[in-house]
């Protein structure tokens, strides 16, 4: 995993996380298969990307970290036929997109299955799958994954 502040470099691998201190915590968790995001005591909202303060309101209240279910639904996404390196190539084609968890926040993440399956709306669960680089996708679930 990079430092604090290194940037990543893809061309020959998957792609390793920009770490922040702030998401430190996060990327220890994803590690271990554990989906991990913040919440405001003061506002109750929920904030992903990590940050130190909240966001959304005027508190200053220092967000506490809570275990998601990892547990969601697509609410955007896009199919990569030309992928930006050799390492997705043989990925490709495949999905990236912007997930909603149920705990009321966003995360851009890889969607694994077939490109027809994908839709707006449609459940989603975390998996992490063994990787050079520890990286939480999301696969279809119930009605909506493939057989």
């Amino acid at each position: 995993m990079l430092e604090q502040g290194e940037f990543a470099d893809y061309t020959e691998s998957f792609p390793t996380p920009r770490v922040t201190q702030d998401a430190l915590p996060y990327w220890a968790a994803v590690k271990e298969g554990r989906l991990l995001f913040q919440r405001c005591p003061a506002c109750r909202g929920a904030i992903f990307p990590p940050r130190s303060i909240c966001p959304m309101c005027e508190a200053g209240a220092t967000p506490a970290w809570e275990e998601s279910k990892g547990a969601g639904s697509i609410y955007s996404f896009s199919v990569v036929h030309r992928p930006p390196s050799a390492v997705w190539r043989a990925h490709a084609p495949y999905t990236i997109g912007l997930v909603r968890l149920n705990e009321d926040w966003f995360l851009f993440t890889e969607i694994e299955g077939r490109p027809e399956d994908m839709a707006v709306d449609k459940r989603v669960q975390v998996a992490f799958p063994e990787r050079e680089v520890a990286l939480p996708v999301f696969r279809l679930v119930g009605e909506d994954a493939p057989r």
